[in-house]
Order: structure tokens, then sequence, then C-alpha cells
């Protein structure tokens, strides 16, 4: 074991971790109702999708760039796997107690420093950065040097857990969030400052003044906005009376209610819903905000990834002067947000967490269909543009009908089509029940997916070369994955050398085509649903 390594408890005894196994997260992590065991203590770093766990019977929803600390014989359920896919590691380690007195060491019983059966911490993308160098640099092949950087990856995960413990200390601006959480799940009973005072932990004078100094505005002020929040979420979304919105949203009387809904807005509960599309709009995603384009609502801004944006959307909010947030990968401003004062949020959120905070910033419409078509009518009913709906999705049929045309003879033959991913952590391929490009490709287009492939559920599945090799497609795309911190270059090398690759069809006849990240996942949008159609048609068509 590395000397330095060791860690004093409050009680004297002195620990060590050792390493014992680390591991990727196969695709046994992404089947609902698996169920996976801990002999041993575990740390799993998830680098990419999200998903929602059930750890020791707490649901625990988990998403990329979160370290999870699990004791040994822990319980982990998979409730529900996320629109993305799961990736990342899966780290092993024992405890011991060392005795120097009587040079000994024995099993210790180790607990994650929450007190509870597991702990979740979210690290920041420099962290991210740091740790990624373990799984990239290849570093010596003797077997003591390999030994120490397991051990010394034990620690620094390790360190993460200790750290965001010791952040975690009683202070006043803990005690002011707790009143918040108190405001949102209380909102619609009468609540008054002695009470947040109270859940606060610290005298109503001083609340108020350190709550002001926080959020602008005083406690009960910021409660009227929450409350009026909520009752335009309710006037836009469901059909309720203006007087069950003011009962629902703490207002007991509805003549109060429609005057400070006035006094907020600038217009009354019963006309509210006709000034939307000129409202103040931030869209969580590029998607959204390209689909309200299209309608003919422009977003004030939009939340974007500069490395995954691509250019015919940076060109569409550049000409409609919507304003780009940038953000790392994965990862979402609140404060960012919170700037631009926006009257109204779009988008779907990452985490439950990240909604509760967006929701004290604005009304937000969430819980959105990630498909294009089924967007385009989710958004065109709430803003009431059915007929601009209708012509654009007539638009999207006709461009398809013009590809199937095109590729008829094609999709009537035996060829086969695939699409495979390379990541920094392995290989997926898109499967054939899936939306997007799936939806394109193989039900719109009527294109045919691997025998060996039809199985495969997720949206992008895993694939071993074996299962590449048995598929042996007749066509193929490939998409090297853009990742923020991690690079797929080495798995494309390990792809292009290996037998299973130089003995495909595809290959063989130079039916090999790279596709974008940007464009083919992240970019279909109305304009680039378009593009995806012209680059399959191209691709096979021409070499038919």
């Amino acid at each position: 074991m590395k000397k330095g390594m060791a860690i004093h408890m409050p009680n004297n005894i002195e620990w060590m971790a050792q390493w014992k196994s680390t591991k990727p997260l196969t695709d046994q992590w992404m089947i609902t109702g698996k169920l996976h065991h801990f002999p041993s203590h575990a740390l799993l770093l998830v680098l990419d999708g999200n998903a929602n766990w059930n750890i020791n019977g707490h649901r625990v929803p988990i998403s990329y760039g979160e370290l999870i600390a699990v004791q040994e014989n822990s319980v982990i359920e998979v409730i529900e796997v996320g629109n993305l896919d799961l990736a990342g590691w899966h780290v092993q380690f024992d405890t011991y107690a060392m005795f120097p007195d009587r040079g000994e060491v024995e099993k210790y019983e180790w607990h994650v420093p929450s007190g509870d059966t597991y702990q979740k911490v979210k690290l920041t993308s420099g962290t991210l950065a740091s740790l990624s160098e373990h799984w990239s640099e290849k570093g010596s092949p003797d077997p003591n040097a390999i030994r120490v950087r397991n051990q010394h990856l034990v620690y620094e995960l390790l360190q993460h857990v200790y750290h965001e413990l010791s952040e975690e200390g009683p202070n006043v601006e803990r005690s002011i969030l707790r009143s918040v959480e108190y405001m949102q799940q209380h909102y619609e009973q009468v609540i008054t400052r002695k009470q947040l005072a109270e859940v606060a932990g610290i005298s109503p004078w001083h609340y108020s003044r350190k709550f002001s100094e926080r959020y602008g505005k005083p406690p009960l002020d910021y409660l009227a906005h929450y409350r009026i929040y909520r009752a335009q979420e309710e006037l836009l979304l469901t059909t309720a009376t203006s007087q069950d919105i003011a009962k629902k949203t703490g207002f007991e009387d509805a003549h109060y209610f429609s005057r400070r809904f006035k006094q907020l807005t600038g217009v009354s509960p019963r006309n509210y819903a006709h000034t939307l599309p000129q409202r103040k709009i931030v869209c969580l995603s590029p998607l959204c905000a390209e689909v309200l384009i299209h309608l003919g609502i422009i977003p004030h801004a939009v939340v974007v990834t500069p490395l995954l944006l691509p250019e015919h959307q940076h060109e569409l909010f550049e000409t409609h002067q919507v304003k780009m947030l940038e953000v790392s990968q994965y990862e979402l401003d609140v404060e960012l947000i919170r700037q631009v004062e926006p009257e109204w949020i779009v988008g779907n959120c990452w985490t439950e967490e990240i909604k509760q905070r967006l929701r004290t910033i604005a009304p937000i419409i969430t819980g959105l269909n990630n498909d294009l078509e089924a967007l385009l009518h989710q958004l065109a009913s709430l803003f009431h543009r059915e007929d601009t709906a209708h012509k654009l999705h007539m638009q999207m049929k006709l461009e398809v009908i013009a590809a199937q045309q095109q590729l008829q003879h094609f999709a009537q033959s035996s060829s086969t089509v695939m699409v495979l991913r390379v990541e920094p952590f392995g290989y997926r391929y898109l499967g054939g029940h899936s939306n997007g490009v799936s939806h394109l490709l193989y039900e719109q287009l009527r294109l045919t997916l691997p025998k060996p492939l039809q199985s495969g559920e997720a949206w992008f599945n895993p694939c071993s070369l074996d299962l590449l090799a048995k598929a042996n497609p007749d066509y193929l795309f490939v998409e090297k994955r853009v990742m923020q911190h991690f690079s797929s270059e080495e798995n494309m090398n390990k792809l292009v050398e290996s037998a299973q690759w130089n003995d495909l069809k595809a290959v063989k006849n130079n039916r090999v085509f790279l596709v974008d990240t940007r464009l083919w996942v992240d970019g279909r949008g109305i304009i680039g649903n378009q593009m995806i159609l012209n680059e399959i048609v191209n691709s096979l068509f021409t070499n038919v």
C-alpha cells in the first residue's frame, strides 16, 4: 500500500483504503430492474448520461459529473434509464485499521462521511478533466506503478467525498436556502415571516436582512413572486379557473390574487395567455429554441454548449439576435439564466434539484418530448401556433417522401445500414426502436438494421467488436463521440486496426461514412432534419 495514505479518524483509529478493482459501467447498468450488489466499498464516477437508481432503499437521481460513494454490502437497483447513455467507472476498495504499536492491520468498518449508506458529490469540470487523465494516459507497464496509480485514484476520489462534507457545515447561507425550500414545499399555505425565520433558525430581523441581501427582495415578496410563477404555469398548462388557481397558489382572495398577478406580470390572469409569445423566453436547449423560431416566436436567450452547437443553429440564433448563454457540456448555469431575468423558461431539466432552482427564477415549461415531431406539436399547442406547426410538419413529411423515392430500390434490397458510435469508453450502435435519427433511418426511410442488432431497445446500445463483426453491415455510418474532457481517438484507432474492422463488408466496399455528433445527435431540428436526410441519401444513393 502506498505510504502516506492513511487517514486519521476522530477516535484516533488510523485506517487506509486498499484499491481492489476498476471497471467500466457496462450495459448491465442500462437495464431497468437490474440489481447490483457491492461486496466491497465502491466509488461510482458517472461520466456520461443520467438515470434513476434505488440505493439501499433511497431513490437517487444520477447524472453526468457525479461521484457516488457506497458502503460494502450495498445494493443498487436501476429504476429508470435516462434519455442519454450512462457511462463511467466503478472503483471498488477495502478498508483496514492500522495499529502501529502492535504492527498489525485488520478489517475496518468504513462508513460514508455523510452518515448514510451512500453519498453523492457533484464534481466540477476541472476535476473531471483531471480525473480523465487517469484513464487516458498509458503510464508505466510496471505492476507496482499501476498499483500506485490505482491507489492514488481511490484517495483522490475519497478526498472529494470528504471535502464535500466539510463544506456542508451550518451557516447563514444554508439556513436561507432551507427557508426557500420550505416556501417551495408549502407555498399554497399561509406562511409568515416568523415561520420562515424559525425554519432558518435565526431571528426574524436578521433573517429578513440576510434574505434581502441574497435575493434582492424581502422574503414575503420573494414568496409572492414564486406563487405568481406557479399561477402562470397553471394558467398555461391547465384549464383551472382563476379562483381555483388563486387558492392552489396560496391566495385566499381571488381579487387580491388578480391584483397581485397584474402588478407582477402587467396583465390580468384572463388576458395573460395571449401575451405569452411576446414574453422574455429562455430556452434550455438549442432544439427548443430552433422549434420556437420556426413557430414564429423568438426566444430572448438559449443555453448552448459551443462544442456541440451545429453551425446552422449558431447562424439561426445570430440572425434572430437570440442571446447564447454558453455552458460546459452537461452543465446548466442557473445563475447565468437568473441574470437575464427571463419571464419564462422552456426546456427539460437534468435533475429535480435544478428544476427547483429554476422555478425560483420564472415559470417553467418542462417535461417536453425529445423527439422533433412530438416537440413541434407540444410547443405549437402551448403557444397557439397549430397552423404553423402543421405546415412545418407537412414540409418535413414531403422531405422524407422525396428521400424515400430516391432510396426506394435500396430500401427494398437486403442491404443493411448501421450507425456505430465510437466513444472514449467503448462502442455503441444506434438502436432501431428509438427517436431522432433512429426513427428517420429505420421507420421513415424503412432501411434495414442488421439482424443481430434488432433486439437493442436503447437509443445507443453497447457494441463489442465481436457484435460488430456479427452485424457485418453493408453500409456503416460512424460517429466519433464529441465530449468535453475525453477523446474518442484512441478507441477509433483501436477500431480501424482491429481484425473485425478489416473484415466488414462496408469497409471492404468503401461504404463507411463519418457523421458529425453536432448534427446527427444534437442538431436534428427543422433545418438539421433536411441536412441529415441529404447526407443519408448522398451516402447511400450514390454508393449503390
